[in-house]
């Protein structure tokens, strides 16, 4: 009696521990609104994944909120802090596996879903260029996490600084590649996230920026990659009807064209759109029914098969997964480049190259029934266990013993549920879409506009200065 008490203090006090984040969604939907500041105050708060388990969502998102805001050296600095972190958490912790065997998912360190991994070479990447282009580190104040809240001056970077990030940049390239042969050889499903398009067609464009024969040889390879992509992992992705997957085709055969084009010629000016924000996770409740085999490899007693005619009937049993609803299609956008005479130059469509949302729903529909398959296991261990435990109190035809092992076993129920919450962490600030094209312009001042449905949804200028390429990089957080 008094080691089923101690079991369930013990299975509250891990559910206790579990974290989900009530502030993430708060955090998200204020990025979507334009309100950073706003975002920026939730995540110093304690709730938003402060707890070791989740520190690379943590790390992730602080990232992303910073390169929104252009501030790319603190960007960076988290960027590398979560790449870093996903090293470390690789192999998984034995302790922590075990304890996932007692309550939920959610105390188990957060080691990030296989997509969110790639994609986060590509933002190291984006933001060592940034910083390269860019020429300086923006002044800050230091987070309490991670120091006194000491400001940092504004810093000018030398020529050699510069060059270092344009390394890194290309560097974070060969990182990404690498990660996504380790996901091709450890597959254990044609349809697990082994490769990644964004690799292929972001990937050429530094190798191409960089410029050696040898990075023009590699990019004329990620480009041939695309059409094998396209003919086999993106084959039936929704995003790639309506002649999307024919415009990137066509854009990748051009592309590899144009790397060795004179430089009188050459497309120039990169642009890359990033839209909107990722489908979000969440939780899908599922009902279990418990296998009567299960209590007979038990070694039950008439004692409890008379006990368990008692106590289950009535009483619902049911447990959490992550999933992500079907995402919205992406949209169609138009770039039109103007002089600073205002005469129309180019128009061109956006060409997309990476439908995150849709990556990351196909690879929770590909997991969902193991999901199920590992709770349902590990599920029916302890609710044998604890319809045992509570039979341990019943005596048949007395009334009173009934009620005491029915209580037991539905509380025992209610603690197992809630310990098997759905681990609904993620990188919510991922992009739900990212667009690419580019253009051979003249050296000068120009106005350009992203369209989309006939509207005008972004209007910047950009400078194209001679003999150097220039990478135009939009975010449409609610777009």
């Amino acid at each position: 009696m008094n080691r089923f008490f101690a079991s369930l203090f013990l299975l509250f006090f891990l559910t206790a521990c579990g974290h989900t984040g009530h502030q993430h969604a708060r955090m998200i939907e204020s990025v979507k609104n334009g309100d950073f500041e706003t975002a920026q105050r939730i995540t110093a708060d304690d709730d938003f994944y402060t707890d070791k388990p989740s520190l690379l969502v943590r790390y992730v998102e602080l990232g992303s909120l910073h390169y929104l805001k252009g501030e790319y050296y603190q960007a960076l600095q988290y960027f590398d802090k979560a790449h870093s972190l996903s090293k470390e958490l690789y192999t998984k912790s034995v302790s922590k596996s075990a304890a996932a065997q007692v309550v939920g998912d959610g105390v188990l360190d957060y080691a990030g879903e296989n997509y969110e991994l790639s994609l986060l070479r590509f933002y190291q990447s984006l933001t060592h260029y940034r910083l390269s282009e860019q020429g300086f580190y923006e002044a800050y104040t230091v987070m309490p996490e991670d120091g006194t809240g000491k400001t940092v001056e504004r810093k000018e970077l030398t020529a050699s600084e510069k060059r270092r990030h344009f390394t890194a940049a290309r560097a974070a390239i060969l990182d990404w590649n690498s990660l996504l042969t380790s996901y091709t050889n450890e597959a254990s499903s044609k349809k697990d996230f082994r490769q990644d398009m964004l690799a292929k067609t972001y990937g050429a464009e530094i190798h191409d920026i960089y410029g050696s024969s040898g990075d023009k040889q590699i990019a004329k390879q990620l480009y041939k990659d695309v059409q094998r992509l396209l003919a086999s992992v993106y084959a039936d992705y929704n995003a790639y009807s309506s002649g999307r997957k024919e415009k990137l085709s066509k854009y990748a055969e051009r592309k590899g064209k144009d790397l060795f084009a004179d430089n009188a010629k050459k497309e120039n000016v990169k642009f890359i759109l990033k839209t909107g924000v990722i489908t979000p996770k969440i939780a899908e409740e599922i009902d279990f029914n418990i296998p009567i085999q299960a209590f007979w490899a038990s070694g039950s007693s008439k004692n409890l098969t008379s006990c368990l005619g008692m106590i289950l009937p009535g009483q619902r049993i049911s447990f959490e997964i992550p999933v992500m609803k079907k995402p919205e299609d992406v949209k169609n956008y138009q770039l039109t480049v103007k002089n600073a005479d205002g005469k129309v130059i180019t128009t061109k469509d956006m060409v997309l190259t990476a439908p995150v949302s849709e990556t990351a729903y196909r690879e929770y529909q590909n997991r969902r029934g193991g999901f199920i398959a590992r709770k349902s296991a590990r599920l029916t261990t302890k609710y044998v266990a604890a319809v045992i435990a509570a039979c341990a109190l019943y005596k048949k035809d007395d009334l009173a013993s009934w009620l005491a092992a029915y209580t037991a076993f539905a509380a025992s129920s209610a603690l197992i549920e809630a310990s098997e919450y759905a681990d609904i962490r993620y990188w919510g600030l991922l992009p739900h879409a990212v667009y690419q094209q580019s253009a051979a312009l003249k050296k000068g001042k120009y106005i350009a506009e992203i369209r989309s449905n006939g509207q005008t949804v972004k209007e910047f200028p950009f400078t194209v200065k001679p003999s150097q390429p220039v990478l135009v990089d939009l975010n449409l957080p609610d777009g």
